[in-house]
């Protein structure tokens, strides 16, 4: 145990540090995107190298009348190394094709079809209640003190409560303690989780955390079984901290015969290039789940279907814009629209700092097309773009970042009144890597980290 304890602590201080990018906007009149290439991927992903890059970016914040000018770092990321791939195996959509060799992997070129430009005019951002109040600056992570004082093994939730806001009025209390590592992979470093169509199994999407935070950063999906894992009581009090325990006996060869019922619920996959994939999501309309690979000034522009049964790249599809890059972050509402949002880093003649850009649009195999909402948000909820969200019980959209959300009705997209955008934000300094809703119902849960751990939310 005391070698464990050692290797418990280990895992405190190296995992868990990598934080999501801030998005770049630009400042002109964004149009809608076209589709691109759509490449199909075999059973067998190849895994890519990629050295270290150097991340710094300077936000300044603007006064504004009754408001405090600050000044905030933020990252970004951008390629240094090269790459290299497996052979590709090319065939023509029009051509009859045969079925293709074990682990070949089939490229399929479809013809780009011309960017549709938009006919929205310049955005208009509406105000928001806290005017910047309620926006939270750069947050510095640290382990909970529960994690350190029982050095891993939580048998109690932790909550995290709300600590001003406007109209939201919710916080968070621990459903599962996520194991740290596990079958000699590092699970430190979630970057997003979503639920199956029936709510039985939760994936989440892991990186490698020694890797620059680009579109070579290795990653993996986790799938649980979160049944099987409540009714083994991983939510109750007394018992949480099974998985983590679990996880170290395996490592010990000490394993019971409930870690072996709790080892059955967890299946991590292999490892592939995801990029830093803090967007896993499920199309409730095709059953299909999507996360983002490469994004803003990345190229090219790539969104990545998973395979929840192989847990690996099913298709990659290419994005073509000739205006608006991809954002970081991804949702789905009940009727198969996608949407990610933006936020400025700087202070334009067309958008003040930190105004929040909103875009919806579709995404398949077929292509991805996105058009930019003509309204947007004055104020962002933070310092970084972490997570989407959205509440098919309540029809309201999540936008997320580390310690304070903003919400705001689907239904009047494009049409916002003030008052009907909440806030909220929070001060127990965790990184919020993403939130996610059960499907046809209201339950929502906060995957968050130091140590990482899904949470519920709960009305305060």
């Amino acid at each position: 145990m005391m070698r464990w304890k050692q290797w418990m602590m280990g895992v405190m201080v190296s995992g868990g540090v990598l934080l999501g990018g801030r998005t770049t906007v630009m400042a002109a009149q964004l149009p809608a995107a076209s589709s691109g290439n759509v490449t199909q991927v075999a059973p067998q992903a190849a895994r890519l190298k990629a050295g270290k890059s150097k991340k710094v970016a300077v936000r300044a914040k603007v006064r504004k009348k009754g408001t405090k000018a600050t000044a905030k770092t933020a990252t970004s990321s951008r390629k240094v190394t090269s790459s290299t791939k497996q052979p590709v195996q090319s065939k023509k959509v029009a051509a009859k094709s045969t079925k293709p060799k074990k682990r070949a992997t089939v490229t399929v070129k479809k013809k780009r079809t011309p960017t549709a430009k938009s006919k929205a005019g310049t955005v208009k951002y509406v105000s928001l209640v806290g005017r910047g109040r309620y926006t939270k600056p750069h947050i510095h992570f640290k382990p909970t003190p529960e994690y350190l004082k029982t050095q891993g093994i939580q048998n109690k939730p932790s909550t995290i409560k709300s600590a001003g806001g406007y109209l939201d009025h919710y916080g968070f209390k621990t459903s599962l303690y996520l194991p740290q590592a596990l079958n000699g992979r590092d699970l430190s470093v979630p970057q997003s989780a979503a639920f199956s169509a029936d709510n039985r199994y939760l994936y989440v999407m892991y990186v490698n955390g020694k890797q620059p935070t680009n579109h070579y950063q290795d990653g993996w999906a986790v799938r649980y079984d979160w049944t099987k894992l409540m009714a083994l009581g991983a939510n109750q009090s007394g018992k949480m901290g099974m998985l983590r325990t679990a996880a170290a006996d395996q490592a010990q060869g000490k394993l019971t015969k409930l870690d072996r019922k709790v080892l059955a619920c967890i299946k991590v996959g292999p490892v592939f290039n995801s990029g830093h994939a803090q967007s896993l999501a499920l199309n409730p309309k095709t059953n299909q789940f999507w996360f983002v690979k490469s994004y803003d000034q990345e190229t090219p522009n790539e969104m990545v279907e998973l395979n929840p049964k192989t847990l690996l790249p099913a298709a990659t599809v290419t994005y073509h814009s000739d205006g608006a890059n991809l954002g970081a972050v991804l949702t789905f509402d009940n009727q198969g629209n996608a949407y990610y949002w933006t936020h400025a880093k700087v202070a334009t003649k067309k958008a003040p700092l930190g105004a929040v850009r909103i875009y919806r649009g579709q995404v398949s195999t077929k292509g991805i097309k996105y058009r930019l909402i003509s309204q947007g948000l004055a104020t962002d909820p933070g310092f970084y773009v972490q997570s989407m969200g959205y509440d098919g019980a309540n029809g309201r959209l999540y936008l997320v970042s580390d310690e304070s959300i903003t919400s705001l009705p689907l239904a009047d997209l494009g049409h916002l009144k003030t008052s009907e955008v909440g806030e909220n934000n929070f001060n127990a300094h965790r990184e919020f890597e993403g939130l996610f809703f059960m499907h046809h119902s209201s339950n929502g849960f906060l995957l968050t980290n130091k140590g990482s751990e899904v949470m519920q939310l709960v009305q305060s």
